[in-house]
């Protein structure tokens, strides 16, 4: 069987973007708005030489919300992935969920068993790619990810974007007795703690 390295996308591979029109933080909806986590193209290369495949995994319900269309979405999705190609940093595959409870487009309404904090998107992967959960990681930066990579049996990474007593005590309060494995301020500490 394989391995692999889950990542979530936004927040954890790109940064997310301030709409200063709508004073909110949200997800890159152009290839222009694209910029890498520092430590990401490091991180990437390193899994990949260990043997680990690359797959990001990502909540994205603008598209079931029209915050995004999904002509946008996949330009945003190739630039990314071409740009990290080209620093030889290899993605084998993306699982993306557009479903929300809210959306506005009827095929993504709906409570579904995707959208992280649910495992689906990991089992989906697991299927395609012969992948031995227990041997894998999950990176990302929400408690999600977290409850996510637990249920699917992987380790976990939370990489704390915000500081470290914020993180301590989101934990605490939402994830019932849950917690990632390692708690990490930089993707390159990551380097030191994913091994064969």
């Amino acid at each position: 069987m394989n391995k692999a390295v889950f990542y979530d996308r936004d927040g954890t591979i790109i940064d997310m973007i301030f709409d200063s029109e709508e004073g909110i933080i949200q997800t890159a909806s152009t290839p222009s708005q694209i910029k890498f986590i520092p430590g990401v193209i490091d991180i990437l290369k390193h899994t990949s030489s260990l043997g680990y495949k690359n797959i990001i995994v990502s909540n994205q319900a603008g598209v079931g919300t029209e915050k995004i269309s999904i002509t946008n979405f996949n330009k945003v999705k190739d630039k990314m992935t071409d740009r990290l190609m080209l620093e030889g940093a290899k993605i084998d595959d993306q699982y993306y969920c557009f479903h929300h409870s809210t959306a506005t487009i009827s095929e993504y309404k709906k409570i579904c068993d995707c959208r992280k904090p649910k495992p689906g998107l990991l089992f989906q992967a697991s299927k395609d790619h012969n992948l031995d959960l227990s041997k894998s990681w999950l990176i990302g930066d929400s408690i999600n990810d977290v409850l996510a990579g637990h249920a699917a049996g992987c380790r976990t990474i939370l990489l704390a974007n915000l500081n470290e007593s914020e993180y301590l005590h989101l934990l605490e309060k939402n994830l019932k007795g849950i917690k990632p494995d390692f708690l990490i301020k930089d993707l390159k500490e990551a380097i030191n703690i994913i091994k064969m």
